[in-house]
């Protein structure tokens, strides 16, 4: 299905409701407000799949804790509000300030769905993701067997089909990672092969990332 890219209104709305807002020269020094405003518009999209536009009624903006989020809703499924856009703030004692950006369509874990790990120096942008995770593998999914268990998944499931979702945090430093998987069809295959398919994704749980002020960096929390 064909998705048109469009730039989320909450762009204009955010900027106008901090146009007032004196801007500060040094970006280390920057509030949620600050880095939002300044943010390239093509950090700030998401594909448009007949969902209502962004209004000022769905818009999160928490100074205190560096968080800023677009609400939305579908009009076709009856859900609660999820965030279509949501941007945290992470500083560090050695590094420039991380923000983390993410934006999504639809409340699923398979939806389109992007993430974005910038740094500001100057007036340019970085995409730093290589540099402030941990390494990302598979297995981390699982407390216990985690080899066995990723190398079971790879055999009924490719590679592409995995998808990482980071949901950036509004309160403390710990970003929550899940796993799911997109586009499975269970037509063709053995029971066996779905039982265990089942049996996977049941006991593969999220992990946390911790972030540390010191190194600038997200590990592994305890």
């Amino acid at each position: 299905m064909f998705l048109s890219r469009i730039i989320l209104s909450s762009v204009f709305i955010f900027v106008t409701a901090f146009s007032a807002q004196a801007q500060k020269s040094d970006a280390k020094d920057w509030s949620i407000a600050d880095y939002f405003k300044n943010l390239p518009k093509k950090y700030i999209t998401a594909e448009d799949d007949g969902y209502a536009q962004p209004s000022a009624e769905t818009l999160v903006v928490d100074e205190k804790n560096g968080y800023a989020a677009q609400m939305e809703s579908s009009r076709r499924l009856t859900v609660e509000p999820f965030p279509v856009f949501e941007m945290a703030l992470f500083k560090s004692q050695t590094k420039s300030p991380l923000v983390v950006v993410t934006h999504r369509t639809i409340a699923t874990p398979c939806s389109d769905y992007e993430i974005f790990f910038l740094r500001r120096t100057g007036n340019r942008w970085t995409e730093v993701k290589q540099a402030v995770l941990p390494p990302l593998d598979l297995k981390i999914f699982w407390s216990s067997g985690g080899t066995q268990s990723a190398g079971k998944l790879l055999k009924i499931v490719k590679q592409g089909q995995i998808v990482y979702q980071f949901e950036p945090p509004r309160v403390g430093r710990s970003m929550k990672v899940s796993m799911a998987i997109c586009d499975f069809s269970q037509d063709g295959a053995s029971q066996a092969k779905v039982d265990e398919f089942s049996k996977l994704i049941e006991s593969a749980k999220p992990v946390y990332f911790e972030w540390d002020k010191q190194t600038g960096k997200f590990k592994f929390a305890k």
